[in-house]
């Protein structure tokens, strides 16, 4: 089956699991919601899903987020529910949500756009401009092409020679569609008539004169592509629009704040990058890609020794070492393209400010009280049900012995398969394996025996679900990504061994 990995921007989107929302199961005190259900099947890949079986696929899917919910059942039996992994695990997710509700509060709520803006972006969207650019380092320079201009010479008849060429150039020319343009570009162009020429004006690099040489309109023909058209031209001037607002609020709240970063660690991190990564790409190429993951800090390790347990950053209110450090950024998959030492260094030393304005930004948050607000709230208790169902299979998994006599049972099953006649690691491996699903499946199935399940039938199969696989990230606000919802692991045979056949389940 093949997976699409789908990136939507979900920021401040709640997945809430309210008191009346519709049933589909009751597991002990647990309901299964049709929220929980279909966000969890619609936004993640659909592993051993058939094509043509979508009743069956709902089916075992539901029985595999029965089984998650009786194993947290078991857990809050057996008091497991207060683990310290679980308890840093689910910090870790709520320190994301809160940042993520901290933008949808102060930035993403805050944006309105009028009917004016819309009808005017609207009508700019139809139209493709061809433009033909002068360039100016400075304005002084940048003036005097525009004397030129008005004094009679055309921009397009411009040419410089090789000795100015280094404060002067073009002319050059593009065909600017609206929205793919820097928006102070837009706000210049789209004001000029057809060979019209724009007094300079200032982009990052330097000053530009425009020229408009001609336009190209773009009708949109039906109601249903008007309708996409204006949608289009809102999601962009919205994202526009929060960009700017969360460019404004991150400067008066980061404004004061101050870090220190080890300059010295700092300078000897990046000297270690730049060695292994010419040690693993000795001939680069512009698909050459240089990776900062686990596997890179296990080399650094190796290079730096304890240095990586040393204090790297500091805050007011807590520390990073360098070890602590690296992972937070490998957890970004912080990648760079045909590195050398100077794009290894601007990227580590950009990420590494976006993950100290994250953290103080995080912490805001929490002097706001967001970790108590409704949306975090719901959104985190589904991920700490799945971190706990998780905990106690690994608690499962920890008793499982292998006898020499279980893995020539394997091998008589697979006796087809020469790597496991031949691999011992191999066979061991697959012998846990099977031998690990099949106790969880009796361990849930015993579960299941003395906990009430209710399912609620008529709900279940009013539940309309697509069956095309996709992998969902949510884009938090201020930086970085999560899957939209947990994964649902496979386990739907543990049916097996529940004894109540006169409940009924899928």
């Amino acid at each position: 089956m093949k997976v699409y990995a789908v990136f939507l921007i979900l920021i401040g989107i709640v997945f809430a699991q309210q008191s009346d929302e519709i049933p589909l199961v009751k597991v002990g005190n647990i309901t299964i919601t049709k929220n929980e259900f279909v966000s969890r099947y619609e936004l993640n890949p659909g592993i051993n899903r058939r094509k043509n079986d979508p009743d069956g696929n709902k089916n075992e899917f539901l029985l595999s987020m029965i089984a998650e919910k009786l194993l947290i059942v078991k857990a809050q039996r057996e008091g497991w529910d207060n683990d310290t992994i679980l308890t840093n695990a689910v910090k870790q997710i709520e320190r994301m949500l809160v940042r993520d509700e901290l933008y949808r509060t102060e930035v993403s709520q805050k944006i309105s756009i009028t009917n004016d803006e819309i009808k005017t972006a609207v009508k700019r969207s139809s139209n493709d401009l061809k433009v033909y650019f002068l360039f100016a380092t400075t304005k002084k320079k940048a003036d005097s092409l525009s004397l030129k201009i008005r004094n009679g010479k055309p921009l397009e008849n411009f040419s410089f020679t090789q000795e100015s060429q280094n404060e002067c150039s073009g002319p050059d020319s593009a065909i600017a569609r609206w929205g793919d343009v820097d928006e102070r570009m837009e706000n210049v162009i789209y004001t000029l008539q057809p060979k019209q020429t724009s007094k300079p004006f200032h982009m990052d690099d330097g000053w530009y004169i425009a020229k408009v040489m001609g336009r190209t309109t773009n009708i949109a023909a039906g109601e249903n592509e008007r309708k996409i058209q204006r949608e289009k031209v809102e999601t962009k001037l919205r994202q526009r629009k929060e960009l700017s607002r969360m460019s404004d609020y991150m400067g008066n709240v980061l404004r004061s704040t101050k870090t220190d970063v080890n300059s010295r660690l700092l300078k000897s991190t990046i000297f270690h990058l730049w060695d292994i990564a010419q040690n693993n790409n000795p001939v680069r190429t512009d698909s050459t890609m240089f990776f900062i993951d686990r596997l890179l800090i296990t080399l650094l390790h190796e290079a730096m020794g304890d240095s990586l347990h040393f204090t790297f950053v500091t805050f007011p209110h807590t520390t990073w070492t360098l070890e602590t450090t690296l992972q937070k950024i490998a957890e970004t998959n912080l990648a760079t393209a045909n590195p050398t030492f100077s794009k290894i260094r601007i990227d580590f030393e950009q990420r590494l400010r976006d993950l100290i304005d994250q953290e103080y930004l995080t912490q805001v948050g929490y002097a706001r009280g967001l970790n108590q607000s409704t949306a975090v709230r719901n959104d985190l208790k589904i991920w700490r049900d799945s971190y706990l169902s998780q905990i106690v299979k690994k608690k499962i998994d920890d008793t499982i012995s292998i006898s020499q006599k279980d893995i020539e049972e394997l091998r008589r099953v697979f006796s087809n398969d020469t790597s496991l006649i031949f691999n011992n690691d191999k066979a061991i491996a697959k012998t846990k394996e099977i031998k690990t699903i099949g106790n969880i499946d009796r361990f849930i199935g015993s579960v299941a025996n003395s906990t009430e399940i209710t399912f609620y039938e008529k709900n279940f199969k009013d539940v309309q679900v697509s069956d095309t696989p996709s992998m969902v990230f949510r884009i938090l606000g201020f930086g970085g990504r999560m899957p939209a919802v947990p994964f649902v692991i496979p386990q739907h045979d543990w049916i097996n061994y529940w004894q109540n056949k006169d409940a009924k389940l899928p």
